[in-house]
């Protein structure tokens, strides 16, 4: 099969450079205009913008007006090269996507059309309309997806997780990014892969993982020096002196500022140098060097504009703060304000709990006991809310992960799909005269696709069963388990039956690894598995669905036999047979009971309700199991 399979796309391609040859009479250079653009989408214009926009200007000499792939193609280029720190570029950018977006051929390229939506919000994005984009870069990534462009679905969900890292979504921001990553890794683009990897550590320093975020980084700065890239690796030691402030060593931090400061300082760069004169004075105010700090704010202000919403709030922000360590209470409120409103713009929470607690204080020196209050109340809502999204965040990184076959699988079909289309749209582009051409290989891909997919649902049945088992455990996992239980409550309303849940984890299955060794935690885990198998009987199934966490559907079991059931595993488990464990290991596991109730019906509702309780036998000491 495969042999045969070769020599057909050495026919296609054969007959599809015949097609070509005959279509380049119509055309100016598209030879070169295609070096041009695999040299765009490979990252020039990460490296050199220059070089981008002048690749750009070449286009218009090399595309034939009647290469309607190609005029669209530009398009997309043109419509990504507008500065957007040089006053006027985003307006100029929008106006031009706007007329690009009115062209009747674009309905014929899904993928042309779909790159200049992305471009739109990415410009409404920097323009404010932070809401207004992040819809439109919903809707891109499932139409991407529609599409199978697989360079569209990486674009679309690592810019959406750059926003949802600014907003503070970490776990949609760590999904999307790590997800994007594989695609890029996947399509052989190394700078774009070093691009979204830069988000990736972003996102661990927003999320507070400062540690791994700058690991993250330091491995790009290296590789930005190794390649004589300066002004990026300029940029990334900002981002580590950022991470370092945060981890409290303000020394180090001051130190990566003022080096960045000064290299844009020489290199002419007023901008750079403004953005980095923000975060330096940010560190200065917090090692109380309030003077050297106004001097560099009052070097930004005149570089730093409105709708450069990040760096303006922040300025603002920290003017607030020396106004206050100065007394000048109305200034400082008046900076308050000015941040505020620039935050509130980019939807950025972590600034806006800042600025509430800032506020509170000015009150308090103040003696407006009343205005403090409020501010302080407001600051602790907003608190709360952040609380809530870094709560959920921690089981990003290992969702990802359990998903990681399910995406690279998706990926390569996605890529086998793009090749063939990549096929049939060079085809459908030439001259009416071959239109025969295209029926006969039209034939071919038909065949070969149905050979191809017979042979591919005999591959799928093989590996079903592979993709729902756990490999550590042999017990099924989180897909399977989630699936089987929904079928089990359906099935359950109907007949009008008890059913029940027991959630339950390891406890402090981390000081066993740290203590033991991932080996010793890995027999843990196999144990309990087995003991679990030895405990449940006829159509009661436990399955690991992360970690050391596990799940247990109970059919026609109520509240009060499942929180037998669980309590006999609490102890089994803790009596459990050591000897063959290193000496002083221990294994404990808590966990929490959920029943069906007549009121709600939800499989989501009844995990929330197992995991609150395992919630708080964790709080009540461990190694016990409660009722929700």
């Amino acid at each position: 099969m495969a042999k045969s399979f070769f020599v057909v796309k050495v026919l296609l391609i054969s007959c599809l450079l015949l097609v070509s040859n005959l279509g380049f009479a119509n055309s100016k250079n598209p030879l070169k205009a295609d070096a041009i653009f695999t040299a765009i989408d490979n990252g020039i214009a990460i490296n050199d913008h220059q070089q981008y926009l002048a690749y750009i200007d070449e286009l218009d000499s090399l595309i034939a007006p009647n290469d309607a792939w190609r005029q669209l193609r530009k398009d997309r280029a043109r419509c990504w090269s507008f500065d957007i720190y040089t006053e006027g570029e985003i307006d100029k950018a929008l106006a031009f996507v706007e007329e690009a977006l009115k062209n009747p051929l674009l309905a014929q390229y899904p993928s042309h059309q779909l790159d200049l939506a992305m471009c739109k919000a990415w410009y409404l994005e920097q323009n404010g309309e932070v809401e207004v984009a992040l819809k439109s870069y919903n809707k891109a990534v499932n139409d991407a997806y529609k599409i199978e462009d697989l360079r569209l679905v990486a674009d679309a969900r690592s810019i959406r997780g750059y926003l949802h890292s600014y907003q503070g979504n970490f776990t949609q921001a760590l999904e999307d990014l790590i997800t994007a990553q594989s695609m890029y890794q996947n399509l052989n683009l190394p700078a774009w892969e070093e691009l979204n990897l830069y988000e990736i550590a972003n996102a661990y320093r927003r999320l507070g993982d400062q540690k791994s975020a700058i690991r993250y980084f330091k491995q790009l700065h290296q590789s930005k020096i190794a390649s004589g890239n300066f002004d990026v690796a300029n940029t990334i030691s900002v981002s580590i002196a950022i991470a370092e402030e945060e981890l409290g060593h303000l020394e180090r931090a001051k130190a990566r500022f003022n080096e960045a400061y000064l290299y844009w300082g020489k290199k002419g760069d007023q901008m750079g140098q403004a953005t980095v004169g923000v975060n330096i004075a940010g560190t200065l105010i917090k090692l109380g060097e309030f003077e050297q700090a106004q001097q560099y704010l009052d070097s930004a202000a005149p570089h730093i504009l409105a709708s450069d919403e990040g760096f303006y709030a922040f300025l603002h922000l920290f003017q607030a703060q020396i106004y206050l360590a100065e007394n000048q209470f109305d200034n400082a409120l008046a900076s308050v304000n000015e941040a505020r409103d620039a935050f509130e713009r980019v939807k950025n929470i972590t600034g806006l709990a800042q600025l509430q607690q800032l506020k509170s204080e000015i009150f308090v020196k103040q003696l407006n006991w009343q205005q403090a209050y409020v501010a302080l109340n407001e600051y602790v809502k907003l608190h709360n809310e952040l609380d809530k999204k870094l709560l959920s965040s921690h089981t990003t990184e290992m969702r990802t992960r359990f998903n990681a076959d399910q995406i690279e699988q998706e990926n390569n079909h996605l890529i086998e799909n793009q090749q063939l289309r990549d096929i049939e749209l060079a085809m459908l582009e030439q001259n009416k005269l071959q239109q025969w051409i295209i029926i006969i290989l039209g034939g071919l891909i038909l065949l070969i696709l149905s050979v191809f997919a017979y042979k591919q649902s005999q591959k799928n049945k093989l590996l079903s069963s592979l993709a729902l088992t756990d490999d550590l455990t042999q017990l099924p996992n989180r897909r399977y388990i989630y699936d089987k239980a929904q079928l089990c409550l359906e099935q359950a309303i109907k007949a009008q039956v008890a059913f029940s849940v027991i959630s339950f984890d390891a406890d402090n299955f981390k000081a066993i690894n740290d203590n033991f060794g991932h080996e010793v935690g890995d027999l843990a885990l196999k144990l309990l598995a087995q003991i679990c198998r030895n405990e449940l009987s006829g159509d009661q199934e436990a399955a690991r669905v992360g970690g050391e966490e596990f799940l247990i559907i109970l059919p026609n079991t109520n509240k009060t036999q499942a929180y037998e059931i669980a309590s006999t595993l609490v102890q089994k488990i803790s009596n459990a047979d050591f000897k063959s464990f290193p000496q002083g290991f221990k294994l404990t596991i808590s966990a929490g009971v959920a029943s069906l109730k007549s009121d709600n019906h939800k499989l989501s509702s009844l995990l929330k309700q197992a995991d609150k309780a395992l919630y708080q036998a964790k709080a009540d000491g461990r190694n016990q199991a409660q009722m929700s």
